[in-house]
């Protein structure tokens, strides 16, 4: 176990239902049952749910090797599942798609796969300062610089990478992270009486640590920190 909030009994009922429902929900499409007015919100819960299925994995202790199987199927679903599009985009999607390009950084997968990633968010014509620093640490010809879309939230990562003060950062998750996330749809969601916990993980932290290959022992046992992912290909 990763996460002390629940067992592993109830992540891997969690990770169950969230097969069958994934599975249900693309023989919907398969064989047309689904309604034409259904299909965006029901590929949108087949790329949520697959998403949310991985980083519940992590958070149960599941092998990265397997984590990092599941988010290379989540990839393609991400092109029909994210809804970011121009100069408006809702906090939750900005979020999923921060996910998306820190998961991507902290399993380094290959470069064909990153390029999908990359692909989505530039035909949606959004950008960020924050994607921005995460996609040209991997591909130098996307060096772009934008504005940051959520400074509030998310200024503590420009903040960190031009400092590299791994003590800022550490500071700023266990006084300040978890309560700057309260509008997302997943705060506080291990009080919730169904099975919708699939963790509270700070990846774009994590992925910013890789990017700048920073010493982040003293992180190792952070709440909100995915030490081993940062390490687990060293």
């Amino acid at each position: 176990m990763r996460t002390n909030l629940k067992d592993k009994d109830y992540f891997d009922s969690y990770i169950t239902l969230n097969k069958e429902d994934i599975e249900f929900y693309e023989e919907g499409l398969k064989s047309g049952a689904t309604a034409n007015d259904r299909i965006p919100a029901v590929k949108r819960q087949i790329f949520t749910t697959g998403l949310h299925t991985v980083i519940a994995k992590y958070s149960a202790g599941y092998p990265v090797q397997e984590v990092e199987t599941d988010f290379i199927k989540v990839i393609e679903s991400l092109k029909e599942g994210w809804q970011g599009e121009g100069k408006n985009i809702q906090f939750d999607d900005y979020i999923l798609m921060l996910w998306m390009l820190s998961v991507a950084i902290l399993l380094d997968i290959d470069d064909a796969e990153f390029r999908k990633i990359i692909t989505v968010l530039e035909e949606s014509g959004y950008k960020d300062g924050i994607y921005d620093i995460i996609i040209s640490s991997k591909f130098s010809d996307k060096n772009t610089v934008s504005d940051l879309t959520y400074p509030n939230e998310f200024g503590f990562l420009k903040n960190f990478y031009a400092t590299k003060n791994i003590e800022d950062l550490k500071n700023y998750l266990d006084k300040a992270w978890y309560k700057k996330m309260k509008p997302t749809y997943w705060f506080d969601n291990n009080k919730n009486k169904n099975e919708v916990f699939f963790g509270y993980w700070s990846l774009e932290s994590a992925a910013f640590v890789k990017i700048l290959d920073v010493e982040d022992s003293s992180l190792e046992n952070q709440q909100y920190y995915p030490y081993d992912l940062v390490h687990w290909k060293k």
